[in-house]
C-alpha cells in the first residue's frame, strides 16, 4: 500500500547502493559508525623496510625493518617472525621476533614467548613472558629521561603511583593520567610553599 520509495528525494535515487565497507558512510564520505574498527598498518613477512617509519595507526611487522618506528599514540606489534633493528616509539609495545635496539613504550612493553631482545627497554609497565629471552638493560621509571623526551608531545602526562605489592609478592604499578592544568597548578602549589 504505502511505497516509501516514491517520498525519496533524486539525490537517495541516484546514489548507487553502498558496499558492505561503507555501509556506515553518509554523501559526505564520513563514517558514522561508533564501532568502527581503527586501522592497522601491516608489513608483510616477505616486506624488508630500511628507514623510518612513522604511524598514527596501529602497526603491526611481520617482515624485517631497520629504522625508527614512531607510532606514539597506538600499539606496535613486532610478529613472531619478524626482525627488526633500531629504535621503537609507541605507547604499547608487543614484541614476539628478534629484536636489537631501544624499546620506549608510555604505557606497556610486553615480550612474549618466542622473543629475543638486545637493547634497552624504557617502560613504566614491562612484561617478560617464559620462554622470552632479554639481554640488556630496563628502566621502568615514569621519570626517565628518555620516556620523557621520546613522549613530550603526548597529550596527556602519566604519573607513576606507589607500587603495591600482590598476594606473590611482585610489584604492581598503576598509573593515572594528569592533565596539563593539573599539572601547572600543582607547580604552583609548590613556588607557593617555598617562597
Amino acid at each position: 500500500m504505502f511505497n516509501k520509495a516514491k517520498n525519496a528525494t533524486a539525490e537517495q535515487k541516484t546514489t548507487p547502493p553502498s558496499s558492505p565497507d561503507s555501509s556506515d558512510t553518509l554523501l559526505t564520505g564520513t563514517p558514522t559508525s561508533s564501532n568502527a574498527r581503527p586501522s592497522t598498518s601491516i608489513i608483510g613477512s616477505h616486506t624488508q623496510v630500511e628507514g623510518d617509519i612513522n604511524s598514527d595507526e596501529d602497526l603491526t611487522v611481520k617482515g624485517r625493518v631497520s629504522g625508527t618506528i614512531t607510532c606514539k599514540q597506538h600499539t606496535v606489534t613486532l610478529g613472531a617472525n619478524s626482525y627488526f633493528k633500531g629504535d621503537v616509539f609507541a605507547h604499547t609495545l608487543h614484541i614476539s621476533g628478534e629484536v636489537e635496539g631501544n624499546l620506549v613504550a608510555l604505557h606497556r612493553a610486553t615480550i612474549h614467548k618466542g622473543a629475543q631482545v638486545t637493547g634497552t627497554i624504557v617502560s613504566p609497565c614491562l612484561v617478560l613472558e617464559d620462554g622470552s629471552v632479554f639481554h640488556g638493560s630496563i628502566d621502568m621509571s615514569a621519570d626517565n629521561e628518555m620516556l620523557k623526551n621520546s613522549f613530550n608531545d603526548a597529550p596527556t602526562h602519566t604519573k607513576t603511583l606507589p607500587a603495591k605489592g600482590n598476594a606473590s609478592g611482585v610489584s604492581t604499578r598503576a598509573t593515572t593520567k594528569e592533565s596539563s592544568a593539573d599539572k601547572e597548578a600543582s607547580l604552583a602549589e609548590q613556588e607557593e610553599v617555598k617562597a
